[in-house]
């Protein structure tokens, strides 16, 4: 009680200009939330609506597709943490770190390496295969592993405990900290996306100028000349503007073979990112139910942010101007 009657006093005896900027900014927390909360709900029902193609018969445009996870063909996709083949993987090595703060010591864990798979892979069911670009796409994966070492690079991947104590004592006197999540060969897949077909002797101008997928792979596979032909400013990284110089060169290729008359290349089924707003693109290693279990409660959580924050701000509204 002494609680609220102290937070009575400092809403009725702040400054008027320090009230009112708190107070919008909190307002503004409460409808960015239910906007959130509406764009949940709006993906749950997206999900629920699209229905469920095979490869070999799937419309070109926005798409639902069901399969079975692999790898194309040449050199596997491994995770750096743990050096497992996957298709797609999420890392993240932190160190833990000594830093001082008003005169007290203090220990916490500082991100040093972080990284997402852009490699692509297939999605296969009793169809055929689609190549899956996962640039851009909501990840959900279901092997998710924490674990501790001595070096930035462990040598082994030694699986967590399942204990909760001996998970804590693992991690006792150990610098480095692991999180990797991972979609493996084989794994069921569930995707939503733009599926669009690329090459073949029907393939339309337009298409001809969009990135061909196999080529695409091709380069992503191999990273030493990727970054060796593409990587302007030299940190190591492809960034947005030199992807879209691969995307360029790729187009001119493509163009070239088409004006020179050569024959045109096989088709080649993608499904990637949409461009279309209000259309996820989503990467699930598991059913639509998980995804669809996801997005409402995603969207509980922040309409009961949204309703809190907004009593929350009405309240101290009504105190202040009574």
């Amino acid at each position: 009680m002494t609680t609220l009657a102290q937070l009575i006093a400092v809403i009725h005896d702040a400054p008027a200009g320090a009230f009112w900027s708190v107070s919008s900014i909190v307002a503004a927390c409460a409808a960015a939330a239910l906007a959130g909360a509406l764009r949940s709900l709006a993906r749950k029902r997206m999900v629920e609506n699209t229905p469920t193609a095979l490869v070999r018969s799937a419309a070109q445009g926005y798409t639902e597709l069901r399969g079975m996870a692999e790898l194309m063909a040449g050199d596997p996709i491994l995770a750096p943490a743990s050096l497992r083949v996957c298709v797609w993987y999420k890392y993240k090595i932190e160190r833990l770190e000594n830093s001082a703060r008003h005169g007290d010591r203090q220990r916490s864990w500082e991100v040093v390496e972080q990284g997402v798979s852009d490699s692509l892979f297939f999605l296969t069911d009793t169809s055929g295969s689609c190549a899956v670009d996962p640039e851009g796409a909501q990840v959900r994966a279901t092997r998710r592993d924490r674990w501790y070492g001595q070096t930035l690079r462990p040598a082994s991947f030694r699986p967590p405990h399942s204990n909760a104590l001996m998970r804590w004592a693992s991690s006792l006197g150990q610098p480095y900290r692991y999180t990797e999540q991972l979609i493996r060969p084989g794994d069921a897949l569930y995707i939503i996306g733009q599926f669009i077909t690329h090459g073949g002797g029907g393939t339309a101008p337009l298409e001809r100028d969009d990135n061909i997928a196999d080529r695409l792979s091709a380069w992503k596979r191999d990273q030493p000349a990727l970054l060796r032909e593409f990587d302007t400013n030299r940190d190591g990284r492809i960034d947005g503007e030199e992807w879209a110089a691969v995307r360029a060169r790729v187009a001119r290729e493509v163009e070239a073979e088409s004006d020179a008359g050569q024959q045109a290349p096989p088709p080649v089924d993608v499904i990637a990112q949409t461009r279309a707003r209000g259309r996820p693109f989503v990467i699930s290693a598991g059913g639509e139910d998980q995804v669809v279990a996801d997005c409402q409660r995603q969207a509980l959580t922040l309409l009961g942010l949204s309703v809190s924050l907004a009593v929350a701000v009405l309240w101290a509204w009504l105190l202040r101007l009574t």
